[in-house]
Formats: C-alpha cells, sequence, structure tokens
C-alpha cells in the first residue's frame, strides 16, 4: 500500500476540467427507478450522434442509454508508484436527446484492485461522474454502472469500493429523495459467484469465448458457450438486464501467437487469402491500424451472428424475471446495418 495523495490531486484537477469550465456539482434530483425498455451502450471517446444512430434510436423505441464516461486505469508516473487514473474520457459533441435516459457506465481496470486502495479515490470518482453530468446538460441521473471484470481474488477489495461508492453518492444525493442505484456488469462465469452489492446487474452475453486460442471458431458469441451457465440465471441474487452484441473483429495471430484485436480490416483486402469458414492468411505483408501483418499470419473474422443472438437469447431468457431489459453493445450505425429491422426487433423482444 502507499499514499496516494497525489492521485487525489490529480483526480480532482481533472474532475474541475470536465466539460464546461468551473461549472458546480448539481445531484440529481430524479426518483432512481429502472423502467424496462429497449437500450444501447455507447462506448466511442466522441459522443456524435449520426443521422443512422438517431433514427436507429427512435424507430427501435430506445429509452436508456448506457453511456461510457470515461475508464480508471493505471499510470506509474508518480514517482514509480501505480496510480488509478480517468483516461479516454468521452467528449461530447452532441447534446444528448432530452427523451433518452442516461446511464454513466465508467469502465475499471481490474488490476487496479490488486496494487491500489482504491476507496482513496470513491469521493473523486463519483464527483467526476456528477460532474461529467451537469456541465454537459444530463439531468435526472438515476443510474450508474461500473464496469469490471473482477476475480476472486479481487473480489473484496472491488465489493468494498463498490458500497464506498454508494456511501458517496448518498452524500450528494438530496434529502427526501432515494439514492441513486447501482448497476454493474455479470459475465457469464461471475454467475457462479458471489454478486456484487449493487441495486442490479447487466449480464453481459459476449466475449464468451476464448479469444487467444486459435481453435476458437468465434469468441464474440457461442451458443455452446453461454449454455454453459444458463442455468445459472434463474437462481442468481440480483435482477438482471442482458446485453447481446452487435459488432465484429479481426483476431490477428502471428507464429501461432494471438497479436491484436483489429477493428477496421475487412475480408475482402487484396493482401488476404481464405483458408476457410472465416480464416485468412496474409499472402503479402502490410499496414494496418498502425501494425505490420507479416506474409503467413492468420486473421480470423469474427461478427455478431443473428441466429446465434437469438439462440443464446432463447436460453438465457428462459431464466430471466419479466422486468428486464435487452441491451445491444453498441449504438454504431455500421455494425447496426448489418441487421434488418425486423432482426432488432427479435433482438429486443421479450
Amino acid at each position: 500500500m502507499y499514499k496516494i495523495s497525489l492521485f487525489l490531486l490529480y483526480l480532482l484537477v481533472l474532475t474541475a476540467c470536465v466539460g464546461k469550465q468551473n461549472a458546480d456539482v448539481e445531484p440529481p434530483t430524479a426518483e432512481p427507478q429502472h423502467d424496462v425498455g429497449n437500450s444501447v451502450y455507447y462506448w466511442k471517446t466522441t459522443f456524435r450522434l449520426s443521422d443512422e444512430e438517431r433514427y436507429f434510436i427512435e424507430t427501435h423505441n430506445v429509452k436508456r442509454l448506457y453511456l461510457r464516461y470515461f475508464d480508471v486505469a493505471r499510470n506509474a508516473d508518480f514517482h514509480d508508484k501505480i496510480i488509478p487514473v480517468p483516461i479516454a474520457t468521452v467528449k461530447f459533441i452532441d447534446t444528448v436527446p432530452s427523451n433518452l435516459e442516461v446511464v454513466p457506465v465508467v469502465f475499471i481496470d481490474n488490476s487496479l484492485f490488486y496494487d491500489c486502495d482504491m476507496n482513496q479515490v470513491a469521493e473523486n470518482f463519483v464527483k467526476r461522474i456528477l460532474t461529467m453530468s451537469a456541465t454537459n446538460d444530463i439531468n435526472g441521473v438515476r443510474e450508474i454502472q461500473l464496469d469490471c471484470d473482477w476475480t476472486k481474488t479481487t473480489e473484496k477489495a472491488y465489493f468494498d469500493f463498490v458500497k464506498n461508492v454508494r456511501t458517496q453518492l448518498n452524500r450528494y444525493t438530496p434529502k427526501g429523495i432515494s439514492d441513486i442505484s447501482l448497476s454493474a456488469t455479470i459475465r457469464l462465469h461471475q454467475l457462479t459467484m458471489t454478486p456484487p452489492p449493487v441495486n442490479r446487474g447487466i449480464l453481459m452475453c459476449y466475449n464468451t469465448g476464448g479469444i487467444r486460442n486459435r481453435q476458437t471458431e468465434n469468441s464474440i458469441l457461442a451458443e455452446n458457450d453461454v449454455a454453459l451457465y444458463a442455468k445459472h440465471v434463474g437462481e442468481y441474487a440480483l435482477p438482471l438486464d442482458v446485453a447481446y452484441p452487435t459488432f465484429s473483429w479481426a483476431v490477428w495471430f502471428s507464429g501461432k501467437k494471438f497479436q491484436a484485436l483489429l477493428r477496421e480490416l475487412t475480408p475482402d483486402n487484396e493482401n488476404l487469402k481464405l483458408l476457410n469458414n472465416n480464416r485468412f492468411s496474409v499472402i503479402s505483408g502490410f499496414y494496418q491500424e498502425g501494425k505490420y501483418l507479416s506474409a503467413g499470419d492468420e486473421i480470423r473474422f469474427e461478427n455478431s451472428d443473428f441466429q446465434e443472438i437469438i439462440r443464446a437469447k432463447k436460453r438465457l431468457e428462459k431464466g430471466l424475471k419479466k422486468n428486464y431489459s435487452v441491451i445491444l453493445y453498441h449504438l454504431d450505425d455500421n455494425n447496426l446495418s448489418k441487421y434488418s429491422e425486423d432482426e432488432i426487433n427479435q433482438i429486443y423482444a421479450h
């Protein structure tokens, strides 16, 4: 353990610099509640809605937007100490539509709970979220979501942090108004673990396979992977919503070793040759997204197959309580355009 006063100063400065300058923290005033309705994640570093994305929200009656505010990651610049710092903060170019409920989401690097006393930063963590909401005209926040892939080893430290976040939120909730609710992402394997001390869980029905394993067919979603944990849904102690994927990517291997995810590479690249199914070989070296792919490297293209989503959906949702919402990950017109309106409606349907 170490003294963390430098970080507290650092995060406080960053908090003051978010959005409009010198804005006061405005605590939310709405009664916190969780309405059932179509929802979607927004996971970009710039908030700007395209015409197609606005059309998607309107056409599919999207009520709730889970908007990633920032990540909390490691920084060792302060006297070689590991310091938790906010990174990749979303920049607001557009105003969030007033008819959408916004749930601020923060991704937290799980490894921080090995090395840091995260309870020391809980207050400024909450202040930063509330300041970002107030300075960007996001009013009536009723829920905040924590996204962390905690493990059995970090469970206690993470849960203590969650409780401390709750305490700090209560300090900024006006008298006579119920607490802002907390939700947390729940990976499939975490269904067998102790639930975190939050009001609600979001079951993440994606990234179900071994992405670094060359034998994996599709690490984004495979119904067989979901089947291993579906029986635990009905007995889980928290109410659950469920999130399904609508994204795609390319998995790059070199020398049989996983190298990186490539989000802009497509199968029609002239430097690729089809091997079988979704696997391609690099026939001529080239640069892609700042990385050099050598001849002989292997690419596995993965997507969120509609039929696979429906199979997983049928298996999972049998155990869910009636008052749950379906969330899509995430709001991006390039990915969403691969589905028909009817297919999106089927994914959202109970």
